[in-house]
């Protein structure tokens, strides 16, 4: 009997310490994939554009030829005349309304003020993740789990809304500012991209795994171990 009770305890103790395990490399992956996000956010490698053959941009004032869009900038690759060489160019975002009297142009500016909003919204709550994460791991009161997962939900989510902004930006553009993208321009994803949608799928999957390890343990003195015994004891609020 005493053989039968010890063995299940020991268990119930590897389960939870092989779950610990897989906590700690999602919470490792989640910090690996923020670094990356830093280092994406200052590329310009999101959306490689192609335009027609010696168009003359009126805002850089300098015939382009490619260009890279980013969540901070866009580095313009032309020339200022068509005899002389092939220089790049790098430009923060307008942030300001240039043209009051075109609508569309109020409303791209609108759009890159919320992609820049909600790429800021979401290095915020990934350092909220990360740091849930870690304390989840320490206490063994499944409702931290639930909390971590929630936030990186909320975490996926204002990533793919960065995403998606990005991408409307530059149809807008080539739909309503033929100034800024005339008829004819090409584009393709970058590397970049790419990048922060395997990072939204990891968000994701770091979602399920929290859920799955949040299973609720009844707060007896079986369990594995006292102290995850203790922390799932019902709490008596009293009146």
């Amino acid at each position: 009997m005493i053989t039968t009770m010890t063995d299940t305890s020991a268990a119930k103790k590897a389960s939870i310490e092989r779950k610990t395990k897989i906590l700690r490399i999602t919470i490792a992956l989640t910090a690996l994939s923020f670094i990356i996000f830093l280092i994406t956010l200052t590329s310009s490698y999101w959306i490689i554009i192609s335009y027609p053959s010696e168009f003359l941009s009126t805002r850089q004032n300098m015939y382009v030829s490619r260009s890279r869009y980013g969540i901070i900038w866009e580095c313009i690759i032309g020339r200022s005349k068509l005899n002389s060489t092939y220089e790049t160019r790098c430009y923060y975002h307008q942030s300001q309304v240039q043209n009051a009297s075109v609508p569309a142009e109020q409303t791209l500016v609108g759009m890159i003020r919320t992609m820049l909003s909600f790429s800021i919204i979401y290095m915020l709550l990934a350092i909220i993740t990360f740091i849930c994460g870690l304390y989840s791991i320490r206490d063994y009161r499944y409702t931290y789990k639930r909390l971590t997962a929630m936030i990186y939900i909320l975490t996926a989510a204002s990533l793919v809304v960065c995403i998606e902004v990005l991408t409307t930006i530059y149809r807008h553009s080539n739909q309503h500012l033929h100034y800024v993208y005339p008829p004819g321009t090409k584009y393709s994803y970058g590397a970049c991209f790419i990048f922060a949608w395997i990072i939204f799928i990891q968000l994701l999957v770091s979602s399920c795994i929290f859920f799955a390890c949040s299973r609720k343990r009844k707060g007896t003195f079986d369990e594995a171990t006292e102290e995850e015994a203790l922390a799932n004891q019902p709490v008596n609020l009293g009146r």
